[in-house]
This record gives C-alpha cells, structure tokens and sequence, in this order.
C-alpha cells in the first residue's frame, strides 16, 4: 500500500509540473430541440 501511495504522489506532482495545457470555458448557448432537455444540457 506504500509503494502505491508513493507511485501516486510521485506521478500527481510530476502532472502539476507538465501541466502546460490552456483551458477555457465556453459560455455561450446551446439549441435544445426539446424544453424536457433543457437542464441535459
């Protein structure tokens, strides 16, 4: 169970410092083509 923990923290961090990646939200609205779907998407 220790080696596992070690393994995780290990790869956790190593994804902290590779994390290069730009994000962004998209707000904007979608066509649903039924009100029963609405709050599906």
């Amino acid at each position: 169970m220790q080696g596992v923990l070690v393994s995780l923290c290990s790869y956790l961090i190593y994804r902290q410092v590779r994390s290069t990646e730009i994000a962004f939200v998209d707000s904007s609205k979608l066509q649903v083509c039924h009100n029963l779907r609405i709050l599906r998407y």
